[in-house]
This record gives C-alpha cells, structure tokens and sequence, in this order.
C-alpha cells in the first residue's frame, strides 16, 4: 500500500506547471510516497498519467507555495520563466527544454539548478502519457531530489556537471523539432528524407561549433545522439510540431534561437539555425491569423 507522507515534518516539495513533465515529476513523488504541492494556471478535478497503466496523480493545487517547500521543481515552458520567479521557494530546479530559463533564474534569485529529463510526455487536458522511457538527469548539488525521484521510479542520473547534457539536448531538440514542425511530419521523416538528413546535419555541425567554442565537452555525439532519439520516437510528433498545429507559442527562441544567439557572442556563424529559427517565428506569428 502506498503511504502519502503528508505533514510529517519531511522534506516538502513543490512543482510550479503541471504539463506533461510536472504530472511526470509529481508521479515520481507520489510514488516516493510524496504529495507535492503544485501551482499551475489551469485547474482540473484530478491529475491521471499513463505510465504502463492509468493511475491517478496525487497534488495540492496552491496559488502560493509555503514557505517549508525546500525545492521547487519548475515545468513550465522556457518562456514562461518571467512570469514564475516570484513564485519560486527556497531551492529551484528547473526541468525545461532549451538555454535561457536556468540561467534567467539564476540571475534573478542567485540560485537555479539545471535538469535533463529524456521521458517521452504528451499531456491532453489532464491527462498525461509516456511514450517513451528516458532518464532524468541531475546535478550532484541537489542529490536529495534525485534520490527522491529514483526511489519514485524514476531513472535516475546524477552528474557533477550539468551542462553538457543540456546543451546535448539542445542540439538534439535544435535538430528534430524545427524540421519536423515546418514538414508537419513525424520524427522518422528525418530518417527517410535525405533532405531532411542533410538539415539535421547541418544544424548539429553549427551547435558543435558553438559548444566548443564555448568550452563544453559533450558527453556523447550528437548526432548519434539525435539519429537514435528520432529512430526511437519516429512515430510522434515532437513538442514544436505539436505546438504549431496546436497554435501555441513554441520554444525555439530557446533552441535555435540559443544556438544563434550563443554563437554570435563567440563568433561561430549558425545561418542553418537562423533560418530555422526564422520559419518556425513565421509559423507562429502566421497561426493567430
């Protein structure tokens, strides 16, 4: 029987967005015998993830989180960061896509750490769905919340240094989602349009450039990396493609747009990663008319 440890003087958590990677994170917790609380903008009756089988997630909905929150877990979209800082607690770690929302919260409150999370999440309304099992990958500086999430189910990594990984995961996510999105077409179309191909190898050859430019060694190739995450998820449809049809703001500014802009403070040229980062713009912009 799982026990629901609540109110018994232990370490409390907190989860600020309940889309497909907080209803994630809040399974975890449950699962670790936790009940986080959770601030989120859209309220529903109950919280369900299908993870193997469909079970219902346990949260508070707050509109602030107490003050005995020792970590606040963020996952919300990377644009939405402004709009949350204030109603972070005590220790941020922030489950996001893309560079540019870590470091905005680390300027603000002096304190932020980064977090991969691989899992293949897809959210309609309340209801969220793993399709495909990742890892979690975390920082040493906050191993309390990575035994937590571990003892929930989860798979766990713990690394000294964060930043690789993400970066690694820009650079996949730099490579798929804007391809897919401006094709309207699932993953695999990456692996079966020579055209596509040569696109993707271009904007990891550009991101390449710019992380060592920056003095970030990788911890795998990414270009391996993104042939085996669209090999595996070759029947979806991935969170920017998603976004569009959807008519909802994506994250490449925090994506291509990263790679871009860090390029151009280095002095690595990305026209590849520009002008995928201008037609996905012009996709959003020409969604609302």
């Amino acid at each position: 029987m799982l026990i629901l440890r609540v109110n018994q003087g232990l370490m409390m958590f907190g989860i600020i967005g309940l889309g497909g990677v907080g209803i994630l994170l809040a399974h975890f917790l449950n699962n670790a015998g936790y009940v986080p609380y959770v601030v989120t903008r859209t309220h529903y009756g109950r919280y369900v993830i299908k993870f193997g089988e469909e079970r219902e997630v346990r949260v508070r909905l707050v509109d602030k989180l107490p003050s005995d929150v020792k970590y606040t877990l963020i996952a919300v979209k990377a644009y939405d960061t402004e709009s949350i800082i204030d109603k972070v607690v005590n220790i941020p770690v922030i489950f996001q896509n893309g560079i540019g929302g870590v470091e905005l919260i680390r300027k603000r409150l002096g304190v932020g750490y980064g977090a991969v999370i691989t899992y293949g999440v897809t959210r309609s309304g309340s209801v969220a769905e793993v399709r495909g099992v990742g890892e979690v990958i975390l920082p040493s500086s906050v191993g309390e919340v990575a035994d937590v999430l571990r003892a929930g189910g989860a798979n766990v990594r713990v690394v000294d240094d964060i930043e690789p990984y993400r970066w690694l995961k820009v650079i996949v996510n730099a490579a798929i989602n804007p391809i897919t999105a401006i094709l309207r077409a699932r993953n695999g179309v990456i692996l079966e349009d020579p055209n596509a191909r040569a696109l993707v190898e271009a904007v990891v050859r550009e991101g390449v450039d710019v992380v060592n430019r920056l003095g970030i060694r990788l911890p795998s190739d990414p270009l391996v990396e993104t042939l085996r995450v669209a090999e595996a998820t070759r029947d979806n449809q991935s969170s920017m493609l998603q976004d569009v049809l959807n008519r909802r703001r994506t994250e490449v500014d925090y994506i291509n747009g990263a790679i871009v802009t860090r390029g151009r403070e280095v002095g690595v040229s990305t026209p590849v990663n520009y002008v995928l980062w201008l037609l996905v713009k012009s996709l959003e912009v020409n969604a609302y008319k």
